[in-house]
């Protein structure tokens, strides 16, 4: 194995993945648990982040460590704020909180991103800013927009490098709710996933009509026997799918992990809309670089 430079992480609420990289800035090793900040006790993070490592590396603690995420939220290790829009790579670097590890090694959480919209809403992130930024790397434009698909999914624009706006749709957690806590999910069999039922969905939240309303067309497509009923997961995610992309008016980069890059990729080809898909590790992995070279660039 190539001899280690750093390591970086991105420790969110319900995840924790580490990559081992290189002097070539190649990820040479991953860990991947499940123990995000949910899984963290009495904000035991240093020895939670020393018995992962110890598992993975005897000598872990000579290594920097670049971590970003929900880690530096206000429920985190150390709360490092938010850059505010136009947030850039440099204006992340400048406000990257640094501190040192019970153990000697030196440590840096990246801050989040807001934005306030002329209405005076305001959109959060963490660790998402990382992801997008960092794909400027890989898709070799500065002007895109970008959506990173989740619990919480991040719609962004980027405009000359910088992050400009974003907005959040709750449409993983929303999914959730619906079919574990209201009556579409009741008393369901076993869920198969169908592509003709998904698609169906989507096709149907282009409709001009309430989502509200269009939610409950799963129980009575349901009745009335239009879907079956081990595939009314697979219709109510191609409808929230559907509404989310009614708000993308043009090419898109998807990034995030396969299963639902392909869900969203699937319902963009279905609209027509032009769309590519990016791995949110490599663009994790590159984002945390370029803001590791610029904290370089201005010593």
């Amino acid at each position: 194995m190539s001899q280690i430079e750093y390591l970086i992480i991105d420790w969110g609420t319900t995840n924790f993945r580490s990559f081992a990289i290189d002097s070539s800035g190649r990820c040479i090793d991953k860990i991947e648990r499940k123990m995000g900040l949910l899984n963290v006790a009495d904000g035991q993070f240093s020895h939670v982040l020393a018995d992962t490592l110890a598992n993975w590396l005897v000598d872990y603690q000579q290594y920097p460590i670049f971590m970003a995420g929900m880690i530096g939220s206000a429920n985190g290790w150390v709360d490092v704020g938010y850059v505010e829009t136009q947030a850039s790579i440099s204006s992340l670097a400048a406000n990257i909180h640094h501190f040192t590890l019970p153990w000697g090694a030196s440590a840096y959480i990246v801050p989040g991103v807001s934005h306030r919209e002329q209405a005076g809403i305001i959109d959060v992130m963490r660790g998402e800013e990382v992801q997008v930024l960092g794909l400027q790397g890989l898709c070799e434009h500065h002007n895109f927009y970008a959506l990173l698909p989740g619990t919480h999914s991040k719609h962004v624009a980027v405009s000359h490098r910088y992050i400009s706006q974003f907005s959040t749709y709750m449409t993983g957690e929303f999914f959730s709710l619906l079919v574990n806590h209201s009556i579409l999910g009741k008393g369901l069999p076993e869920q198969v996933e169908d592509r003709e039922t998904f698609e169906r969905g989507v096709f149907q939240a282009q409709q001009d009509r309430s989502l509200l309303t269009q939610i409950f067309s799963a129980r009575t497509n349901l009745l009335f026997k239009h879907i079956s009923p081990s595939h009314v997961h697979s219709f109510v995610s191609g409808l929230l799918i559907g509404h989310e992309l009614l708000q993308v008016q043009e090419r898109v980069y998807i990034v995030g992990g396969e299963v639902l890059t392909n869900r969203y990729l699937d319902a963009c080809q279905l609209l027509g809309i032009d769309a590519q898909i990016f791995d949110g590790d490599s663009c994790f992995i590159s984002g945390i670089q370029m803001i590791k070279e610029s904290m370089n660039e201005a010593v």
